[in-house]
């Protein structure tokens, strides 16, 4: 299929567009027009032979190579089968609705209008969706919402069309999308775009949906056509859809066939289908494929949809749409399913593949005593016994939910305004420990999440009524180093980068190696006072004072008390969060602090989960870390080892902080050698590391020295120096 792209009043937007477009066809044209009063009209089209269809005044003799030269009242770009002679007629006597005409052809048009300066899209039947968008004082089109995103549109959820995805995995049935500020064209519509009116003016026209075939009759035309393969499938009905494709009369080679397993899965569902061995020797020329469950892999494939999916059976559908050659142009899909999403995912297979997709058991509930008689009739008596027998499964959406739990948890614990971010996480656990769960909404759940990650840091999530602190203060970009100033002097921040620490880890010898190895980078020691700074959360996950969300049991004193604490105690307004404070607190501790106004218990000051943290701590609680007074002496004893003599010397100190976006809070803090060079070194760490340099998501810098720039201070420093080498 062609990629269409259109802009009105946005000028500076087509060729963004049109780039986005390119998977959509190798070669590129482009139209631009002067609308009444001045308004920009642009079309472009992606396509192996791209053609922008130009229309000059009524009544014109004009040759076909002076139609640039002579001013332009419309121009069209059709996807699709249509007579552009035709359409053109149709629109100067019916306007907007005679660009459909009703017929079986299904195709997609876009005219631009220079005479009315307006946009007209329309879409004959089930034919290729366009999107379109407001842009400020114009509009932006494009064959795929992905295109328009590239060209500026804001990529912002639809929390209603997501919640009710999520819920029941319905999708693609109304004009709304994924995307909050992008509409698509519904069948048999014709819509007006232009700049005198806010919104979109439409011209439905009678359309009948074609009348749903049975099961059976759509299985057998599934498999018909020369150049055909199949996406064979564990089950009675997996083997009815290869056997119709077998018994085609048009067959007269070897049927192209796949079999998919997903990468990491065993048992049962890791055996390819049975019917496949039994078939008689050059019937069919199969290859399997093992589709990874890698992130990298979901999310490049949730950017080629470009909107989540209802289940992974379609990721198996495009891990053999990838793989095929010239030679296939139809692919017969034996997954089951729900049938949403089927438009859009056919249309992008096409696109980008080049690969028509049928799929005849989707949306369709498979009885088995008419797929046993496909059987009986399309293979031989031996081959469809074993068939029947097949005791390999197709994967469910449990199994991949369990398989991904670390991922899924991690992109169920935010609380997001669609779901409840509790309730999911429950419902995951409860699946983990092997009670019956709702693996396809969880696995939907996860798919949205994926999905948000692909649109990058500008996708923007609205807020939930659940408290999420926000910074107030202004984000440090990590660099090398950055200073700042406070009072009279100058501190160098620079985080030092590490191997991820996990529980169980020597933290004080890895803090000394790191350090040591930051200071001989910078080729020489430290000129005035520093201290070696570490994350308070690192220290407590080499403790092992981590919890796993999907392992905590929020109860609902936890559930209330999380409500009520939110605006004092933001990092307890997560059940989860507030559950193990009263694991570890005392529930009367607990009720006492929030709601009487009493001291918080050290124990319940914990790490909540964090969106984007390193791994346990984007789906576990991470409790204070224990003694951190000790950790941090302990620190600064491992340094005078490991450091040179003029690095030693003048080591002011080790701290232990909590820093996170209302601060930097020193838990534990041990002096150094030069100690006494500054003065009132808790406080002053609080305020050089208030903004966080070291950042709180995946930058793996749980260490940060911290180094005097000024000369001040540089006379108590020697004293001190010379006074510890004395006292050596």
């Amino acid at each position: 299929m062609a990629g269409l792209a259109a802009a009105l009043n946005a000028p500076a937007s087509i060729d963004a567009i049109a780039w986005a477009l390119g998977a959509r066809g190798s070669d590129g044209a482009v139209c631009r027009l002067t609308g009444a009063g001045g308004t920009c009209l642009d079309l472009a089209i992606r396509a192996a032979m791209p053609t922008v269809t130009r229309v000059v005044s009524a009544g014109a003799d004009v040759e076909e190579d002076q139609i640039d030269e002579q001013p332009l009242v419309a121009a069209l770009v059709v996807d699709g089968i249509a007579s552009v002679t035709a359409l053109d007629l149709a629109y100067a006597e019916r306007g907007p609705a005679g660009l459909v005409d009703g017929g079986e052809q299904p195709y997609a048009v876009v005219l631009a209008d220079a005479e009315r300066g307006e946009l007209v899209l329309a879409r004959n039947g089930t034919g290729p969706t366009l999107y379109y968008a407001r842009l400020e004082d114009g509009w932006l089109v494009a064959s795929e919402p992905g295109a328009l995103v590239h060209a500026g549109i804001k990529p912002e959820p639809d929390v209603g069309v997501i919640r009710r995805f999520v819920q029941s995995g319905i999708c693609d049935n109304s004009d709304r999308t994924f995307f909050a500020r992008i509409r698509r064209l519904l069948p048999g519509e014709a819509i007006v775009l232009s700049t005198a009116v806010s919104g979109p003016v439409r011209h439905p026209v009678r359309w009948r949906p074609p009348v749903p075939v049975d099961m059976e009759d759509a299985i057998w035309a599934a498999g018909s056509g020369a150049r055909v393969a199949v996406l064979a499938t564990p089950g009675l009905a997996g083997a009815a859809v290869l056997g119709a494709a077998l018994h085609q009369p048009e067959r007269s080679g070897p049927l192209p066939t796949f079999s998919v397993m997903l990468g990491g899965l065993g048992g049962p569902a890791a055996a390819p289908p049975a019917v496949l061995a039994g078939l008689p020797v050059n019937s069919v020329r199969h290859t399997g494929l093992v589709a990874s469950l890698d992130l990298s892999m979901v999310d490049r494939f949730l950017a080629d949809m470009g909107e989540p999916v209802p289940d992974l059976g379609i990721y198996l559908l495009w891990t053999v749409a990838r793989e095929l050659t010239g030679g296939v142009e139809t692919l017969v899909d034996a997954t089951a399913g729900t049938n949403a999403a089927a438009e859009r995912i056919a249309d992008r297979m096409l696109a980008h593949y080049g690969v028509t997709v049928r799929s005849p058991l989707r949306g369709r509930t498979p009885d088995e005593e008419v797929l046993a008689a496909m059987l009986r009739r399309a293979l031989p008596p031996p081959v469809a016994h074993q068939a029947m027998a097949d005791e390999a499964v197709t994967v469910d959406s449990a199994q991949v939910v369990l398989a991904l739990r670390d991922d899924v948890a991690a992109a169920l614990v935010p609380p997001r305004p669609w779901s409840d971010a509790a309730a999911t996480v429950t419902a995951l656990r409860r699946l983990a420990s092997g009670e019956q769960g709702d693996g396809d909404a969880l696995l939907r759940a996860f798919l949205v999440e994926r999905w948000l990650a692909t649109l990058g840091p500008h996708a923007t999530v609205p807020p939930t009524a659940v408290f999420v602190p926000t910074s107030e203060l202004p984000v440090v970009p990590l660099r090398e180093s950055d200073e700042v100033r406070v009072g009279g002097d100058r501190w160098r921040r620079t985080p030092v980068r590490t191997a991820p620490i996990a529980a169980g880890d020597q933290l004080l010898a890895n803090t000394a190696f790191y350090v040591a190895n930051a200071l001989t980078a910078r080729g020489e020691a430290p000129a005035g006072p520093w201290f070696a700074v570490i994350s308070g959360k690192v220290v407590a996950v080499s403790q092992q004072r981590v919890s796993p969300a999907v392992a905590v049991h929020a109860g609902r004193a936890a559930r209330l008390l999380a409500r009520l604490a939110r605006r004092r105690w933001p990092q307890l307004a997560h059940p989860w969060a507030m559950q193990v404070a009263i694991d570890h607190s005392g529930l009367s501790n607990m009720v006492g602090a929030v709601l009487f106004g009493g001291v918080l218990p050290a124990e319940a000051d914990v790490y909540p989960p964090r969106v984007g943290a390193l791994s346990p701590a984007d789906t576990a609680v991470v409790r204070p870390p224990q003694r951190p007074d000790d950790v941090a002496s302990s620190a600064v004893a491992a340094l005078r080892l490991a450091l040179s003599r003029e690095a030693g010397r003048t080591l002011a100190g080790v701290a232990v902080v909590s820093a996170d976006d209302v601060g930097c809070r020193v838990l534990g803090f041990a002096p150094g050698p030069a100690a006494d060079a500054v003065r009132h070194a808790r406080e002053l760490l609080s305020l050089v590391l208030a903004d966080n340099p070291a950042g709180q998501g995946e930058q793996r810098t749980p260490i940060v020295i911290v180094a005097q720039q000024a000369s001040v201070g540089a006379d108590r420093l020697r004293r001190a120096a010379d006074l510890a080498g004395h006292a050596r």
